[in-house]
């Protein structure tokens, strides 16, 4: 096989491809010895059909058709490798009149991906936002490790706002078309009405209520909701209040600090330094971060390529299908219904669909580019570290961990991933300057959500009030 470099526009590759008279011919035979077995024709037996009964019947055409398509996949192969290509899409192919006794010529159209220029990353400068501990901050942190550490009591009294109450549920999963219960599953609940992500219908429901009382209360499920059979649907709770327990707040002193900061201090002004380091720590992390987010936004910005309509269009109808999933998931209702309860015009969602769909695309190409032009890769021994860094966490074995990612490999392709980005995060944090700031100034980008996870164009939130 020889080929041969015809062109390339853009991210579109047109090379020639001739076959030699020997390999036509050897796969000429195996497709009509292949075809004499299949096909039946009266007055012959199965692979003793004379060639030209079998062009009559068959197709001249088609069997020089069918013995191209045998010997495209391995010519595509060797093309890729030895012009370096990364396609996007089959390519597409042109021939001349096939003929027997002579090399078979075709061209083979590449749609790859397009080039990104990166801008020199040491030219990039991003904000820090110098981090503060206020006295406040020290002061609802100290609060909510005092609530986390308190004891409870029962009490027989209305519930306030602060207590822990105990409920036995009768839980009924709605069905949207017919609105008709699906589940009636008995179950015990506590409900801390003092955590920030109660629900909130759950806790407007509960508040003033006694034990003994029964409470009725009906909402839709977050769709990250750990029971994939909740997930996105409208349950109802029929609930009776079965104690309630006051928190009562430790004192302060070496027990509450072993149990909050696990380190024993003895006065209340070593507790709050250790807090306040703790703050600090976690304050200049979570600025440092959204300053490399910044950083890369700007980089993303500064980046010159094209992004593909093949690319684009893909993305769109995967966005698309994702929100007709997501209304029937969570409102029982068509997208169209959706859009016209929330006022919003099909031209408007194509525009905003069209807009995140690229802002996806653009941020996908350039941390692809990123990624090769340092040869950024994640290792086992990476994934490994990321294993034993979450055990020891969560208190567990590294081995039940690594067999869980390990039987689901969507799981583990998502950690990678993951791994992958923190590698580009500090690559980026090594290259670009970054200046500390009390002040972010008006010019500086905001950070980018993480178009990696579920967003909504229509304006669907993929996240509920929390439980």
């Amino acid at each position: 096989m020889k080929t041969e470099l015809l062109g390339q526009e853009k991210n579109i590759v047109t090379i020639k491809v001739e076959f030699e008279v020997e390999e036509f011919t050897e796969s000429l035979n195996k497709t009509i010895q292949e075809v004499t077995q299949k096909i039946n024709v009266p007055g012959f037996r199965k692979g003793h059909i004379p060639r030209k009964v079998l062009d009559m019947r068959f197709g001249r055409k088609r069997l020089y058709l069918e013995s191209l398509e045998k010997m495209l996949p391995k010519a595509i192969d060797q093309i890729l490798g030895d012009y370096d290509l990364e396609t996007i899409d089959a390519p597409s192919l042109k021939t001349d009149e096939i003929r027997e006794g002579e090399p078979l010529v075709c061209e083979l159209t590449f749609e790859i991906v397009p080039e990104v220029s990166l801008p020199e990353f040491e030219n990039i400068e991003a904000e820090k936002l110098r981090a503060k501990v206020t006295d406040k901050m020290l002061d609802d942190a100290t609060d909510e490790l005092k609530r986390l550490c308190s004891t409870l009591n029962p009490v027989e009294r209305p519930i306030d706002e602060r207590d822990v109450v105990s409920t036995t549920s009768l839980v009924f999963l709605v069905d949207s078309d017919e609105n008709q219960p699906k589940e009636n599953t008995p179950q015990e609940n506590v409900f801390d009405l003092s955590a920030p992500n109660i629900r909130g219908e759950i806790k407007n429901a509960l508040l003033g209520k006694t034990r003994g009382e029964k409470v009725s209360v009906e909402f839709i499920v977050d769709e990250a909701h750990q029971d994939k059979r909740m997930a996105g649907k409208k349950i109802h709770y029929d609930m009776t209040i079965d104690q309630i327990q006051e928190r009562t707040p430790p004192t302060m002193g070496s027990e509450f600090s072993k149990q909050a900061l696990g380190v024993d201090l003895d006065s209340e002004e070593a507790f709050r330094e250790e807090l306040e380091k703790r703050l600090l720590d976690s304050l200049n992390k979570e600025n440092l971060d959204a300053a490399v987010n910044s950083a890369l936004d700007q980089i993303i910005e500064k980046s010159e390529l094209e992004v593909p309509d093949t690319l684009l269009n893909r993305q769109i109808e995967y966005q698309k299908q994702r929100d007709v999933e997501l209304c029937a998931q969570r409102f029982g209702m068509s997208l169209e219904e959706y859009l016209r309860n929330a006022s919003v015009s099909s031209d408007q969602y194509e525009r905003e669909v069209r807009k995140q769909s690229m802002d996806i695309m653009r941020r996908t190409l350039v941390l692809d580019e990123i990624k090769k032009k340092f040869e950024i890769e994640v290792e086992p021994k990476d994934i490994e570290a990321e294993i034993n860094r979450m055990a020891l966490v969560h208190g567990t074995r590294p081995e039940s961990i690594k067999a869980a990612y390990y039987k689901n490999q969507d799981q583990l392709k998502q950690l990678t991933e993951e791994l992958r980005y923190v590698k580009i995060a500090n690559l980026i944090q090594e290259k670009v300057k970054i200046k500390e700031v009390d002040a972010l100034s008006a010019k500086t980008p905001q950070a980018a959500e993480n178009l990696e996870k579920e967003t909504s164009p229509a304006g669907l939130e993929t996240t509920e009030g929390k439980e």
